[in-house]
């Protein structure tokens, strides 16, 4: 009996897509199933915001329980995503949320009138996913239903649009209120604009001051951006060195404690039957004195870490590393200090941080023509933060920057075509049920069995996809890098633009074409003169492809979100394997994952592409929409608010936002061409009719081009903006308190008084604090009045996070009171809450140092200069031993005049690191602050 391809590509087709469906969501029952019982045990990976910021900034813990904390997640409030990771954490769940929104409408209009159109009394011959589908409307008699598809696309189109703007007139609004927090406004960045190509007319500060003297309010400080390649070298060298030395000093730490444990171990087995007889203490070995005897006894010099000085450490002779590292550190100190004095009138490079004295005064300085000569001055950036900066990008010249920007997008192009190749052959495997029919070759997967099939058909090429995907991103970085981007987040941002177009041509054109042609390939090979009409009726068909995708992605993808496998194996393997150093432990312990939205926003903007594109040809594809981003919002905002931690220089205040919401014109262009393509080859079956309704899709497509340019010259500019209207009315309020005070009324603020959703916690006002506090008690104990007896914080941390607190007091030298937080009986049961910290302190100092007390001012001196012409030498972080050696070497080494300390790290008796506080010369909060 012969095999009707026809039904035994529909056959297929649901095969693949109900196999992709039961895989799927087995792996989602186990992913959420692993990340339950894991949830309950490790509260480093899956809740490490609710104990490890500073106090201020922790979340809020969840209820305890396999599904408590769903109904406490969901209800909590999205905007304290704001205060915890800023603008850019909250944008990007409000834009998931959008989609879930839309794709929600899209699903009730859609399964209320398409499908009951394309399905209800109709004799068709199509079964499973087809006769749900555009494609179940093959009779000539049936094509009036077609009207429907076009009302329903109006709405829905009209819908879209509806949202788009009434979501960028909220991002506005927010971001408004953003640059203008009392928070944001007080950073150095809200005020400085970055200008490069900077003619050598303008190479002096009095030149750049003189020529922003138009500028509204005048300009506060101008910082230049001198050659310091030299001393940049130096610096380099000292941090590997530093970093090298660190690593030698714990591990001959852990050498000489080895040694000790086992000198210990043959002490007590040669006398442990007169231990049994008589008192076991006296026979007990004393720990000594530490000195440097008892290290040179412990760990002979023959057996200390040594390493090569040639080239990459594998050429030239060997030495002993802690003392070439002691020395080198001291040289390059006070080389360093040498070469700073010299670089007060080094070579400008033509780019300048100009901070000016109002905010205002910063966003129309960024604006202006700056220039009267092409290719001079015409790149300024605003808020720009200190630690953004890419040092390396700010000496190229204007030619150089704008050829490297060519080149950096014609191999990304390049890339684009090349990379076709390997998408198109993963395109195919969507269809090989087919192609096997008419490729000879290929006949024997005609003879495997269904599931065989349906895992080929359906799991296979997402899952080859995703893979293939993965490695892209870093190659899409280095392009971005290439380009001379100034910042880091900008890098990221442009990131954003080349994976979005990446993941739109080979995630959605080439797979569809791809399987549009393995559709097609028999009536093209019989008649190849109509390939093109073709190839357009069967594109339709390729849907399966993308449903079993949006499958993949909806569960699969929101359940491994969750689960954080990666994140999970590598916290275990830097544990277990990298955790050698203080700083090592630090990472392990302390620094909490961060989201790159560059690369996890073009992934949910091209799901939302696929899904306008298909969503009136199969329109179960709106369902899983749904589903997906539903799913999606409820893991991203978990992890937004458990787990992950965004870096304050990496914020971008919402950028992403109005790019993420401008591609989905794309998916609307998509759908609106497609199917007037469609409508018009079949005007040879409806005639006129055909061609009405082909124009009707090219009249809305033209209305949605036009509200695109409409929304994006509404609200480009302010979205990059700040707007005169809203600075002089805050600049109103604040000379009407002015009056009222000189008046001697009341001039009580009334704005002070409202919390600031953006403040993040005021962290530097408690820091400031603390200096003060420190710097009154100087040379004297500090006793913080911390008890974990009051009834007070016994009732306040039952509730938070059911940890009792108690102090240690310590010396200021040491920089720290100690905090130790212990199991209370609440949660014994779990062992989450075992973890130390040290209380908020501020960094450790040299004796013969005072700048503990003018730290902030150092900051905003140097903010906008190179990190090598100001920074000092990282303190050598070493751990406290068991037998005090590490007093020694830190003493050791200071009197070679290398900075060191053991503040906040400790080695127990088997050699493990831990630490309790950040590295000795940083400020510490009470907790890891990003």
């Amino acid at each position: 009996m012969s095999i009707d391809p026809r039904k035994a590509s529909q056959s297929n087709s649901t095969t693949a897509f109900l196999t992709s469906l039961a895989v799927n969501a087995a792996l989602l029952a186990v992913e959420v199933g692993i990340f339950l019982v894991l949830k309950q045990r490790l509260w480093r990976i899956y809740t490490p915001r609710a104990y490890l910021p500073p106090p201020e900034k922790r979340a809020d813990q969840l209820p305890e329980g396999l599904w408590k904390w769903l109904p406490t997640l969901l209800k909590s409030p999205p905007e304290d995503i704001i205060r915890k990771n800023g603008l850019d954490a909250y944008m990007f769940l409000r834009f998931i949320k959008l989609l879930a929104i839309i794709f929600l409408v899209f699903t009730v209009l859609t399964f209320a009138v398409i499908i009951p159109v394309d399905a209800a009394g109709i004799d068709s011959p199509l079964e499973g996913l087809e006769r749900i589908s555009w494609t179940n409307l093959v009779d000539p008699r049936e094509q009036g239903r077609f009207s429907a598809h076009i009302i329903v696309v109006y709405i829905l189109t009209a819908v879209v649009l509806y949202m788009i703007y009434r979501e960028l007139k909220y991002f506005v609004h927010l971001r408004h209120e953003f640059l203008l927090s009392k928070s944001h406004t007080k950073l150095p960045q809200s005020r400085t604009v970055l200008v490069t190509a900077i003619p050598d007319e303008l190479s002096t500060e009095h030149d750049l001051r003189t020529f922003a003297s138009f500028v509204p309010g005048g300009v506060d400080k101008v910082w230049m951006y001198r050659d310091s390649r030299e001393l940049n070298e130096l610096f380099e060298q000292r941090q590997e060195a530093c970093q090298k030395l660190e690593t030698a000093a714990s591990a001959i730490l852990v050498q000489a404690t080895a040694a000790w444990r086992k000198k210990v171990k043959l002490h007590n087995k040669s006398h442990r039957k007169r231990k049994d007889e008589e008192n076991a203490e006296a026979f007990e070995l004393v720990k000594p004195e530490p000195t440097m005897d008892l290290l040179n006894e412990l760990v002979p010099v023959a057996r200390r870490p040594r390493h090569q000085t040639g080239a990459m450490g594998l050429v030239g002779p060997k030495v002993e590393t802690i003392e070439w590292c002691k020395n080198e550190i001291a040289r390059l100190n006070e080389a360093i200090k040498e070469k700073r004095k010299e670089q007060v009138e080094g070579k400008f490079m033509g780019s300048a941080f100009i901070r000016c004295n109002l905010q205002m005064g910063a966003h129309i300085l960024s604006q202006c023509l700056s220039y009267h000569e092409p290719m001079k001055m015409y790149d300024k950036w605003l808020e720009a933060h200190p630690k953004d900066i890419v040092w390396n990008n700010l000496d190229d010249g204007a030619l150089e920057m704008k050829s490297r920007y060519i080149i950096s997008w014609l191999v990304t192009f390049g890339l684009i075509i090349v990379w076709a190749f390997p998408v198109t052959f993963i395109g195919t495997l969507s269809n090989l049920s087919e192609l096997c029919l008419d490729v000879k070759w290929l006949a024997w997967v005609c003879d495997t069995p269904k599931i065989v099939q349906g895992i080929i058909e359906g799991v296979l090429p997402p899952a080859l996809l995703a893979a293939l995907f993965i490695v892209l991103p870093f190659i899409l970085q280095a392009l971005a890098w290439y380009e001379c981007i100034p910042r880091y987040s900008l890098i990221s941002v442009s990131v954003y633009r080349r994976f979005y177009f990446f993941l739109l041509v080979h995630g959605f054109l080439i797979v569809t074409l791809s399987s549009g042609i393995t559709n097609a390939i028999s009536d093209i090979i019989q008649k190849p003169t109509q390939t093109v009409q073709e190839l357009a009726s069967k594109l339709p068909g390729a849907s399966v492809f993308f449903l079993t995708y949006m499958i993949t992605q909806g569960l699969a993808g929101a359940g491994s979100a969750l689960v954080q496998l990666a994140p999970l194996v590598l916290h275990f393997v830097k544990k277990w394997f990298l955790g050698r150093t203080p700083r090592q432990a630090y990472e392990v312990t302390f620094m909490m994952p961060a989201a790159d939205f560059g690369v996890i926003l073009p992934r949910l903007s091209l799901l939302a592409t696929i899904t306008f594109a298909y969503s009136v040809l199969s329109p179960l594809i709106n369902l899983l929409a749904f589903i997906t981003f539903a799913m999606f919002y409820i893991a991203w905002k978990f992890l937004l608010v458990q787990v992950f931690d965004q870096p304050d220089e990496k914020e971008t205040g919402g950028a992403y936002f109005p790019m993420a919401v401008n591609n989905l014109f794309v998916g609307l262009y998509i759908e609106h061409l497609v199917l007037a393509c469609l409508f018009f080859l079949k005007a040879s079956d409806e005639g006129i009719g055909a061609i009405v309704k082909a124009v009707f899709m090219l009249v809305l497509l033209v209305i949605t081009a036009f509200t695109h340019v409409f929304i994006s010259h509404c609200f480009d500019p302010l979205s990059h903006y700040l707007p005169m209207s809203l600075a002089t009315k805050k600049m109103a309020k604040k000379l009407m308190k002015d009056k009222r005070l000189r008046e001697g009324l009341d001039a009580k603020d009334n704005d002070d008084e409202e919390f600031d959703l953006f403040s993040r916690e005021r962290i530097k006002s408690v820091r400031k604090r603390i200096k003060k506090t420190v710097k009154k008690t100087v040379n004297e104990t500090i006793l913080p009045v911390i008890s974990g007896d009051s009834s007070g914080a016994k009732n306040e941390h039952k509730e938070k996070d059911s940890v009792v607190v108690t102090a240690v007091t310590d010396t200021v030298l040491n920089g720290l009171a100690q905090i130790t937080r212990q199991d209370t009986k609440e949660s014994k049961a779990s062992k989450k809450s075992r973890v130390s910290f040290d209380a908020a302190a501020p960094r450790v100092i040299a004796p013969d140092s005072d700048s503990v007390y003018n730290d902030e001012d150092e900051e905003d001196e140097h903010a906008f200069d190179h990190p090598s012409t100001y920074q000092e030498q990282p303190w050598i972080w070493i751990p406290k031993d068991v037998l005090g050696l590490s007093d020694i070497l830190a003493k050791e080494l200071r009197d070679a005049g290398v900075d060191a300390s053991d503040v906040g790290a400790f080695m127990d008796e088997k050699g493990v690191v831990e630490v309790r506080r950040n590295p000795p010369d940083e400020e510490w909060a009470g907790g890891h602050d990003a």
